[in-house]
């Protein structure tokens, strides 16, 4: 079944982002987990969380290596990156600095020099 879904290249770049997205929501977990003092119930939980989002990610991320090289699927994982800098910003509410924009463009030009690069590659 996973051979036929996974038989399109699209699907395959929707399943790595999807595992990427999933793997950032482990650190908001832990920075939720990190405002409550040390064992106590909420930190348990968020802690918790966090390593069962990591598990869903790991699996997903095994899936996704059987389809797509390794190469390019960790080149994918630079979106982490960016998610980051998006969830601090909407969730945690934090200051992005300019250099921080202007490193998150560096990371997504990469990836896009990169799969034009891939692009070419499929063409010959």
């Amino acid at each position: 079944m996973l051979n036929k879904i996974f038989s399109r290249r699209r699907n395959v770049y929707i399943l790595a982002f999807i595992a990427i997205l999933i793997e950032s929501f482990s650190s908001v977990c832990l920075k939720i987990a990190g405002s409550y003092p040390t064992m106590s119930k909420s930190y348990i939980i968020y802690y918790i969380a966090a390593i069962a989002v990591m598990g869903i990610y790991a699996v997903l991320w095994q899936i996704l290596l059987e389809y797509m090289p390794l190469t390019t699927a960790y080149l994918r994982k630079g979106i982490s990156y960016i998610l980051l800098y998006l969830w601090a910003f909407l969730i945690f509410h934090e200051h992005i600095s300019v250099m921080q924009w202007i490193g998150t463009a560096i990371i997504l030009s990469g990836m896009v020099v990169t799969q034009l690069g891939e692009n070419k590659e499929d063409k010959q």
